[in-house]
C-alpha cells in the first residue's frame, strides 16, 4: 500500500526515509477531488513522527499526509484496508457499523517512509510505504501541529487570507504614496496606482507577494469608494 506525503503549492525539503513511531495528529475536511469516476469527497489522515524537522521555524516533528481516501468502509474501500494495516486486525462488527475516525487522532502507528521521484525525475517525494500497529511504547502529539480545519483560510497563493480591515491597512510600498496605508489614499490616487501601477506588476513575471497584497488592498479600497458613492447617493434621494 503506497499512501503519499502532502505535496503542497511550495518545494519543501520531503521528509527523510524512516521507519518508525508515529502518531495520528489531524483529520482533514473532506475536499472534492476528481477520480476516474467523477467527483469524489475525500479527506487525509496526518501523522506527525518521532522525527525532528529544524529546517522549520519553530523546530516541529516532520508531519506526513495519507493519499486521499473516500470516507467510506466497504470492504473493498481503500479506507477499510488502511485502517486494517493500521489496526492489525480487521476492523470489529460495532467499527463496520459507526467508526468516529476523529477518535483516531492521538493514536500511534509505526510507518515506513521511502523516498520516491517523480515521473520526470525533478522532484523528490516521501511516500508512506506502509503503516503497521504500534508494538510496543507510544508517541504522543507535540502539541505544535495546528488541525487544518483549525487554520485561518487562504488566498489562492497559499497565504492566510486577509480581512478588509487588514487589506487596507497595507502600506503603498511604491511611487510617491509610498509609507502610506491604502485606507487613507484618495479616490484620485487609488484610482492612479490601479490604472498605472497595477497592470504592469500583474504583468511582471516575478510579482512578490508584497505586490500582490497591495493589489489587493487596491481593489478593496476601490470597491469600498465604490460603495462609499452608493450609499451618499441614496443619501440624497428625498423619501
Amino acid at each position: 500500500m503506497i499512501i503519499s506525503a502532502n505535496g503542497g503549492k511550495k518545494d519543501y525539503a520531503p521528509c527523510p526515509e524512516y521507519t518508525g513511531k508515529a502518531v495520528c495528529v489531524d483529520v482533514t475536511p473532506l475536499k472534492e477531488y476528481e477520480t476516474e469516476y467523477g467527483v469524489k469527497k475525500k479527506f487525509k489522515f496526518a501523522f506527525e513522527i518521532d522525527l525532528i524537522d529544524d529546517s522549520r521555524d519553530p523546530v516541529q516533528p516532520w508531519v506526513v499526509f495519507t493519499k486521499p481516501m473516500v470516507p467510506s468502509l466497504h470492504e473493498k474501500a481503500a479506507l477499510t484496508k488502511f485502517l486494517k494495516d493500521w489496526f492489525g486486525r480487521a476492523l470489529t462488527p460495532q467499527e463496520n457499523k459507526a467508526l468516529d475516525i476523529e477518535s483516531l487522532i492521538g493514536k500511534s502507528a509505526t510507518l515506513v517512509i521511502a523516498h520516491e521521484q517523480s515521473a520526470d525525475g525533478t522532484k523528490t517525494y516521501a511516500n508512506i510505504k506502509l503503516i503497521m500497529p504500534l508494538k510496543q511504547g507510544e508517541l504522543k502529539p507535540s502539541g505544535q501541529w495546528v488541525r487544518l480545519q483549525d487554520r485561518p483560510p487562504k488566498d489562492e497563493n497559499g497565504a492566510p487570507a486577509l480581512t478588509k480591515a487588514q487589506l487596507l491597512a497595507t502600506q503603498v510600498h511604491v511611487g510617491k504614496f509610498r509609507g502610506t496605508p491604502v485606507s487613507e489614499l484618495t479616490e484620485t490616487a487609488v484610482n492612479g496606482l490601479a490604472e498605472v501601477w497595477v497592470p504592469k506588476a500583474m504583468a511582471n513575471k516575478d510579482i512578490t507577494a508584497e505586490d500582490k497584497r497591495l493589489i489587493a488592498a487596491i481593489n478593496a479600497r476601490l470597491e469600498e469608494i465604490k460603495a462609499n458613492k452608493e450609499i451618499t447617493a441614496l443619501d440624497d434621494v428625498p423619501f
